[in-house]
């Protein structure tokens, strides 16, 4: 079963016993963690009971694979469901899955998160097949999300945004929703106690350095080779606490789009047909068009496996995320500088 992740929300209120293992997925990694914790609560109540929630990280599953089948068929002690929640899986994790998909997981729920793996990828597709299976793909908040996550934080907090403070606020948020839900709770918080209505100098106080935009920036500095601008925006990025993971991802993202947009500008297609057809949106292309320049397909696939390789690194050398981070992005600042 597929289900919307605007939807999950509402089907927890109600949810089907049936559903035992469930798949959340997809590039925006905030809102990831924010519907399988969800799941989990749904569940287990709290995840601070130990007798009833249990967290694995799918890495290390290859030293210790009994780990997840003793988990799922473990009793709680005091009653109750239990939810074991997997972190980290990807397509590597479809061998240690598969055996739970026939099993009788009446007293658990497998709640599993993946990263940015496609939609028709094994992983998705099995779970998604599986009577007992949902799957929920996370993508980056379109607009209407992004209000609804304004209007649901504020409101919780009783306050009323003016039509130029929500129109600010759109226009500043990032698309990861966790970021943008961090930022609107600093807001939140900066506005308590407060009698007098909330201004937008208030909100651009609190909001007009925002982090999603300095991921932005980050990326624009490296795909159009501004060493400077890179380095500045990267301090101040990491001293914010921002994941060296996430950088290199949203670049990955990036990356693949222009790869196919100058691929197909290699095979003869205009350079302005290129960048649409390769479903670059249209108040992107400008930018997207300066990114490619005169850079050939094969400069893009090589920049994309720099940073695939530098996420490898983070996840296994124990050399620390932002140096390495850090050296890929300023490698393919340099790259882009030259040409």
């Amino acid at each position: 079963m597929e289900l919307a992740s605007g939807k999950l929300p509402a089907y927890l209120k109600s949810r089907d016993p049936k559903h035992r293992i469930f798949l959340v997925f997809g590039p925006d990694e905030g809102l990831v963690r924010e519907l399988s914790r969800a799941l989990c609560v749904a569940v287990a109540g709290s995840l601070d009971d130990p007798f009833r929630f249990a967290e694995l990280d799918a890495g290390a599953l290859s030293a210790d694979p009994a780990r997840l089948m003793d988990e799922v068929t473990a009793i709680s002690m005091m009653g109750g469901e239990r939810a074991v929640r997997l972190r980290g899986a990807s397509n590597n994790s479809k061998g240690y899955l598969e055996p739970l998909l026939e099993m009788d997981l009446a007293d658990c729920v497998l709640v599993i998160e993946a990263g940015d793996i496609r939609k028709d990828s094994a992983l998705v597709k099995m779970i998604g097949k599986a009577p007992q299976g949902v799957v929920t793909h996370c993508a980056h908040d379109k607009a209407q999300d992004i209000l609804s996550l304004i209007n649901e934080v504020l409101g919780a907090a009783n306050l009323a945004p003016s039509r130029e403070i929500i129109d600010y606020l759109r226009e500043n948020l990032g698309s990861d929703r966790a970021i943008s839900r961090q930022e609107l709770d600093k807001l939140v918080l900066y506005m308590a106690g407060r009698t007098e209505p909330m201004t937008l100098a208030d909100v651009r106080a609190n909001i007009g350095d925002s982090s999603a935009q300095t991921i932005f920036d980050v990326v624009d500095a490296t795909l159009l080779g501004d060493l400077d601008g890179l380095e500045r925006r990267l301090t101040r990025a990491f001293s914010a606490g921002e994941s060296p993971i996430g950088f290199l991802r949203m670049i990955q993202n990036q990356l693949k789009q222009l790869h196919k947009a100058a691929a197909l500008r290699d095979a003869g297609a205009r350079p302005e047909d290129a960048i649409r057809k390769a479903g670059i949106p249209y108040f992107n292309q400008k930018k997207a068009a300066a990114q490619i320049g005169g850079k050939s397909s094969a400069h893009m696939a090589t920049s994309l496996e720099i940073t695939l390789e530098a996420e490898i690194k983070c996840k296994s050398t124990g050399y620390p995320d932002e140096a390495i981070c850090r050296r890929a992005l300023m490698r393919l600042a340099m790259a882009n500088r030259r040409r």
